[in-house]
């Protein structure tokens, strides 16, 4: 880890050349020449902003190893403790210094810095010197009158050469080990109940092969479901000469569908969700959230490993293709393709898929019209159960992309939950289509502040909405009371 801070006030923003170090093309940091920004902190000073720059493994990577930039803002002098903290952690510290008097408290701060064996990069306002090694460890540049690129240049040689020598390796959730820094986590007991519970579900998913998990946890929306969508499908858009008869029998085998999708057994799994769901209102709010955190670390090393192993056979079939080859041997790398993606597919497991479980179950149980008998409450509950979710802000599947079909039961039952407990108010809807991972729920969740899924290389398949609630102000140039984004991928 990398800590950047600076001591007194200097012209030169540390920010801005911190984003020349991670990418030169995207501010990693906000600094006081973005847009609408101000030299005038208000909520910032003492703030500690953290960024990753994961290396791609090509020739031109600025760094060969992951680095965590840790950002100290405002003054470190007027904030000891964020400066103990960054100066204990960091393997390389970077210090942004004006000319100070020799009894400055900041220079009694940076001498002992100095001195310490942990390597230092102190770059000087008053100076115009190059990388300059003053001792093992502790590298001097020179920012006046010269160019940020020269000197974001040189500081990254300075980083690579300290990190090299710094074999000590970073990890965030050390930060708790200091006193008088309180961790969710750790000292909240609502939080750390959350974890332990989403903890317990994962170890239920690891006796199964990831590729095998929904299959086996999520029953309700495997195949009977896919069977049951193209059934509905076929009764919706029936062939000219179709008779009466022919609809009659399509009717009768959705409604044996739904009840052989009635009598699946509810897994453990579902089970442990739905009674967390159902338990106080403060475990609701923490339990989701880390069954999504660590659903996404279970499933993110497969789900690389998958893609890598996709993208090579890709390469393959394409290079077979430009040669015009129509060997059996294309055919077989073609198939062997299809069986990958469906692999992805079936890998792909998050937070949406227990709630089109959930769904499903709903529609199930309101086909036959009574409970499943290992359902510990009510099926008409479950509605409510998501729309707590959307009011909370977590998004809720409006189409299932891979069954490429609207749950309308469940849908409606979820929307009169809505205007139950919000009041039937008016909606302005932003949709946003696209072809597939063209980032549309990226562009969404960086714009609105949303939580479409995006992460652990999942691509969301299908159509999703998240409830927003309007400010005021907006409410009066919109004359609307709430606002809904929908995101489609086709």
């Amino acid at each position: 880890m990398v800590s950047f801070f600076r001591f007194g006030s200097v012209s030169s923003s540390k920010s801005q050349l911190m984003n020349s170090l991670i990418n030169e093309k995207h501010n990693t940091f906000f600094h006081r020449n973005c847009p609408g920004s101000s030299r005038t902190r208000v909520l910032m000073d003492g703030v500690v902003e953290i960024a990753w720059f994961c290396p791609s493994g090509t020739n031109d990577d600025k760094f060969t190893d992951c680095v965590a930039f840790c950002n100290l803002h405002g003054d470190a002098g007027d904030h000891e403790k964020q400066l103990q903290i960054l100066t204990d952690m960091a393997s390389v510290n970077v210090v942004l210094l004006p000319r100070l008097e020799r009894n400055d408290r900041n220079m009694i701060k940076f001498q002992e810095l100095y001195k310490d064996s942990k390597p230092l990069i102190y770059l000087l306002t008053e100076s115009a010197s190059t990388l300059i090694e003053t001792r093992k460890g502790k590298y001097k540049i020179g920012l006046k009158d010269r160019n940020q690129s020269d000197v974001s240049e040189e500081l990254r040689r300075g980083i690579n050469a300290c990190v090299s020598e710094a074999p000590f390796r970073f990890r965030l959730e050390d930060v708790s080990k200091h006193s008088g820094i309180r961790v969710d986590a750790e000292d909240d007991d609502d939080c750390r109940r959350g974890r332990e519970t989403a903890q317990q579900m994962i170890s239920l998913l690891e006796k199964k092969n990831l590729t095998e998990t929904k299959e086996s946890f999520l029953p309700h929306q495997g195949k009977l479901w896919h069977q049951w969508s193209q059934k509905n499908k076929e009764l919706h858009r029936p062939q000219g000469d179709e008779i009466e008869n022919e609809i009659s029998q399509k009717q009768e085998q959705m409604k044996k569908i739904r009840e052989w999708q009635h009598k699946s057994d509810i897994s453990e799994f579902m089970q442990l969700f739905i009674k967390e769901m159902n338990s106080d209102a403060a475990n609701k709010m923490f339990f989701p959230k880390w069954l999504r955190i660590v659903l996404d670390e279970y499933t993110s090393g497969d789900l690389s490993a998958l893609h890598h192993k996709y993208n090579e056979k890709w390469s393959t079939v394409l290079q077979m293709k430009e040669k015009h080859d129509k060997s059996e041997q294309l055919k077989a790398k073609q198939t062997e393709l299809e069986k990958i993606s469906e692999e992805l597919q079936n890998a792909t497991f998050g937070l949406e898929h227990i709630m089109r479980e959930i769904s499903q179950i709903y529609e199930s149980c309101s086909s036959v019209g009574k409970n499943k008998k290992d359902l510990q409450v009510h099926f008409s509950s479950l509605a409510s159960l998501a729309a707590e979710m959307m009011i909370s802000g977590f998004p809720l599947e409006l189409m299932d992309g891979d069954a490429a079909h609207v749950p309308v039961i469940w849908i409606s039952a979820v929307l009169d939950q809505l205007i139950q407990k919000l009041g039937d108010q008016r909606v302005y809807v932003l949709s946003v289509l696209g072809i597939q991972s063209s980032g549309k729920s990226t562009m969404l969740n960086a714009m609105f502040g949303l939580e479409f899924a995006v992460s652990a290389g999942r691509c969301t398949r299908g159509a999703f909405m998240q409830l927003v609630r309007v400010s005021d102000e907006m409410k009066t140039q919109m004359n609307r009371g709430t606002g809904r984004k929908i995101n489609k991928t086709p």
